[in-house]
């Protein structure tokens, strides 16, 4: 499941002179790869990308990823980790906002539990600036990015909220035969909650749109970006709730390298077919008895025969 539990929600919008129309929350997405990358084919994301799962957060783990990440996306229990989070980012706002050029919008309450939606939008939104992913021309995510883009955080938020093909896609996404948990409703409370990070102009920037800004983590280091995605998520989130179980991670990373383990083959399969296939191998090893940190290793040693 996703989505912090957001304020409030109004009567919806006025439609001229008339009664207001309470427009649909959006549903939650899953914590699933499949799910990502299924909406960002149904919104226009050319292949060559897609998300997977990150087994284990700790430098050695990370070492046998597919590279390179160019987004990483984490859920995490809202209630034990917000609050403390604005407390200590108070009165920060000013030098620990991201670059200018970040592109980010603001979660308004009319989504309701959107924010797995908003997370890949704030990352195609500016993977697609500067190039690294491709979007089909005249596609949903390339219409509204092309508008959206020149607006204010709000105004962009807005214009996501009514943007009805982003939604129609998103909803599509959250009810498909793939998602592994029966999707919550739309007036559902859940506690979990997506961002994504990204980098923007050599930093490592974290995209929330509840938190009200884009949040400036420092520049990425020579260990890389992944790994330094990953020591925030271990001292920022994980700290805070160290044994709760509601936290999953994801990245973004080129389908050929993921499935070859070299960076080459695989550029003809879908993000759907990849990340099946990615996480099938990765489940015949351990089904032979191999620790994840070994299956992921002789994974990428083999070129994806787990032959």
């Amino acid at each position: 499941a996703d989505g912090a539990e957001p304020p409030p929600v109004g009567e919806g919008v006025a439609d001229g002179d008339g009664p207001k129309k309470k427009k649909p929350k959006w549903l939650p997405l899953e914590s699933n790869p499949e799910i990502l990358n299924g909406f960002m084919e149904r919104v226009g994301v050319q292949g060559g990308w897609a998300f997977v799962d990150v087994l284990g957060l700790d430098p050695q783990m990370l070492q046998f990823m597919p590279q390179p990440a160019v987004a990483v996306c984490l859920l995490f229990p809202s209630k034990a980790v917000r609050k403390p989070r604005l407390e200590a980012l108070d009165g920060k706002e000013d030098w620990r906002r991201a670059p200018a050029s970040t592109f980010y919008l603001i979660q308004h309450k009319e989504f309701g539990n959107a924010c797995g939606t908003i997370a890949a939008v704030h990352a195609m939104g500016n993977l697609a600036r500067t190039g690294i992913v491709q979007l089909q021309p005249g596609s949903p995510i390339e219409q509204f990015l092309s508008v959206a883009g020149g607006m204010s955080p709000d105004d962009a938020g807005r214009a996501l909220v009514n943007a009805s093909e982003l939604h129609e896609a998103s909803d599509s996404a959250a009810k498909s035969e793939k998602a592994q948990t029966k999707t919550p409703g739309r007036d559902d409370k859940v506690d979990g909650h997506f961002v994504v990070f990204v980098e923007v102009g050599g930093r490592v920037v974290e995209l929330d749109g509840c938190m009200g800004f884009p949040i400036d983590h420092g520049a990425v280091s020579p260990e890389g970006f992944l790994q330094d995605v990953g020591a925030v998520i271990r001292d920022e989130f994980m700290a805070r709730a160290p044994d709760n179980p509601l936290f999953s991670v994801m990245a973004l990373v080129p389908a050929s390298a993921a499935a070859s383990g070299s960076g080459s083959g695989g550029g003809d399969l879908s993000m759907e077919d990849f990340a099946a296939l990615y996480h099938a191998q990765v489940e015949a090893l351990t089904g032979m008895g191999f620790p994840r940190e070994s299956a992921l290793e002789a994974l990428r040693a083999s070129g994806g025969d787990v032959d």
